[in-house]
C-alpha cells in the first residue's frame, strides 16, 4: 500500500498509509489526519487525495505554500519517491508500483572549504546534539488522529442523512464533494469536516460566502457539538452524534 513519510532534518519522524479512496488532510491544527505542529505550516495546509489509480497532492491555499523541487505548486500528481516541502518539513510519497519520473542529478560542488580538524569535531558534536533534540521534538508533534462516527442530516429537501465515516467530508460546488451545495458565491470547496480523536471539526475553506455554525460566521476551525446547525448558502445541515 502507498505510504506517506514525514521527514524532519533528513530523518523520518512519522509514517502513514494511504489507500484507494482515502483522503489525508495535512496541517497544524489537531483536526488534521497528519498534524505538523510548526508555525510555518497552516492550520489546513494541504491534502492528499486518492483519485482512481493515482494520488494527488493539493495545496489548500496555505500561507507559506507547498514546494516541489524548489518550485511552488498548487497541485501535483505523486510519483514514487516524490518529496513536497511544507515549511521546515518534507512530505515523501512512496509507492513502488508507480513509475518514478526521471529527475536531474543534483549539481556537485567542487570546492572544499578548509577548516581546523578540532573545529570540525566541535561543529559535528554540537550539530548532532541539536538534531537529536529537534528530531525527538518533531516525533512528539507529528501524529495521526483516530476518529469517532457522526451523521449529517439535511434540514431541507429530501431529508437524507450522510454518515461521516471517512477522513474528510467536503462541502461545496465541486462534483466530487461528499455534500454538494449550490448557490451564488459558494466555493468549489466551501468547508471541510474532519474527525479527530476527540470529535468532529468544521473549517471554512473558500468561496465568497462563508459557512455559518448556529448562525455565527465561521472564522476558524470549531469542534462540532450534537444538534449543531451548519448553513452554507440556502442549505441547512444538522450535525448529529450517533450513539450505539
Amino acid at each position: 500500500m502507498p505510504s506517506i513519510s514525514i521527514v524532519y532534518k533528513n530523518r523520518v519522524v512519522a509514517n502513514y498509509q494511504v489507500g484507494k479512496g482515502d483522503t489525508l488532510l495535512i496541517g497544524r491544527n489537531k483536526v488534521n489526519d497528519i498534524v505538523i505542529d510548526s508555525p510555518l505550516v497552516s492550520n489546513q495546509h494541504a491534502k492528499i487525495d486518492s483519485d482512481g489509480n493515482g494520488y494527488l497532492f493539493v495545496d489548500l491555499q496555505s500561507s507559506n505554500g507547498s514546494f516541489k523541487d524548489g518550485r511552488p505548486i498548487k497541485s501535483h500528481w505523486l510519483n514514487d519517491g516524490d518529496t513536497i516541502d511544507i515549511g521546515n518539513y518534507k512530505v515523501k510519497f512512496l509507492n513502488p508500483k508507480v513509475i518514478k519520473q526521471l529527475q536531474k542529478p543534483p549539481s556537485v560542488i567542487n570546492k572544499t572549504m578548509k577548516i581546523d580538524p578540532k573545529k570540525i569535531q566541535e561543529i559535528l558534536k554540537s550539530k548532532k546534539q541539536k538534531d537529536n533534540f529537534n528530531i525527538k521534538t518533531a516525533q512528539k508533534t507529528v501524529q495521526k488522529r483516530r476518529k469517532p462516527t457522526a451523521v449529517l442530516s439535511y434540514l431541507s429537501g429530501d431529508k437524507t442523512r450522510l454518515q461521516l465515516n471517512c477522513n474528510l467530508i467536503r462541502i461545496g460546488k465541486d462534483p466530487k464533494s461528499e455534500v454538494p451545495v449550490k448557490g451564488f458565491g459558494i466555493g468549489k470547496i466551501a468547508a471541510i469536516i474532519n474527525r479527530s480523536s476527540d470529535g468532529w471539526y468544521i473549517s471554512s475553506v473558500g468561496g465568497y460566502f462563508r459557512p455559518r455554525l448556529n448562525n455565527i460566521l465561521l472564522k476558524k476551525s470549531i469542534k462540532l457539538n450534537n444538534f449543531d446547525i451548519i448553513k452554507i448558502g440556502t442549505t441547512k445541515l444538522q450535525f448529529l452524534l450517533k450513539y450505539k
